[in-house]
């Protein structure tokens, strides 16, 4: 029985590599999908580099970057995928159905 996981496209792994980089930080280090509390208290998704997954994170690599997802969103972002998007200031990485990624 396969299931989905949350995905992350090639072109948002270039912009997470060169953002590792940009940071000079390790190759080694992945990438924590997870939620955080935003000033009105809603939760908001976040990323951050990350040296070794939280207890609990489903783990994965995706196009040559490691990718944790706490185990709160796991199941919420399984059919998403991280993709980048042109924003006012350039690329943005930005959430997508994995059903509208296969059309």
């Amino acid at each position: 029985m396969g299931s989905t996981l949350f995905q992350v496209s090639p072109n948002a792994a270039n912009v997470l590599a060169e953002a590792r980089d940009a940071q000079e930080l390790p190759e080694n280090y992945g990438v924590r999908v997870f939620a955080q509390p935003d000033e009105s208290g809603q939760a908001t998704l976040a990323l951050a580099f990350a040296e070794q997954p939280a207890e609990g994170d489903e783990v994965t690599e995706q196009a040559g970057t490691q990718v944790y997802v706490a185990p709160e969103l796991a199941e919420p972002l399984a059919a998403s995928m991280l993709d980048v998007a042109d924003g006012p200031d350039g690329p943005e990485l930005t959430l997508v159905s994995q059903d509208d990624e296969e059309q």
